[in-house]
């Protein structure tokens, strides 16, 4: 999560750059198909070109996609720090289905719609799949645990 965070800071960076800098071009730009700066400012970049259509472009929730990742992220990590009652397991879990759903939307965006490749969002959603394996392991294993008690107390 401390990874994605950091690699959305970096996109963050490169969205502005490329919004104020004409002729930039970003670490991650290397080859024509290859682009985080045409990715990282595409339509599909802010509000994951869905919410701009529905809500407006000046909505307040149509921000930028790297903005959603490292709330999420931050988020994610202080649940963490937090005792893992079954709650807090439950949003983990929820997060983590929902991380994985945006990101297979996305990379369908990346690979389908923009024909393109972006390292920042390939790193994003590698974090994303990594951290949905053990966030859906203790759900499973929690709810086993509930299981078996319950059927202790019948």
């Amino acid at each position: 999560a401390v990874v994605s965070t950091q690699s959305g800071h970096y996109g963050r960076g490169i969205e502005h750059q490329v919004s104020t800098r004409s002729n930039y071009l970003a670490f991650c730009d290397l080859h024509q198909y290859a682009s985080c700066s045409r990715v990282l400012s595409s339509k599909y970049a802010k509000g994951f070109g869905i919410i701009g259509p529905l809500l407006g472009d000046e909505s307040p929730l149509n921000q930028p996609n790297c903005l959603f990742g490292i709330v999420f992220f931050l988020f994610y990590l202080t649940l963490d720090s937090v005792a893992q009652k079954f709650i807090v397991i439950q949003l983990k879990f929820t997060l983590s289905a929902s991380s994985l759903v945006m990101s297979l939307y996305l990379a369908y965006i990346l690979a389908f719609v923009l024909i393109d490749l972006c390292l920042v969002c390939l790193a994003t959603y590698a974090v994303n799949f990594g951290l949905a394996a053990p966030a859906f392991e203790n759900y499973f294993s929690a709810l086993d645990k509930r299981r078996k008690i319950a059927e202790k107390n019948d």
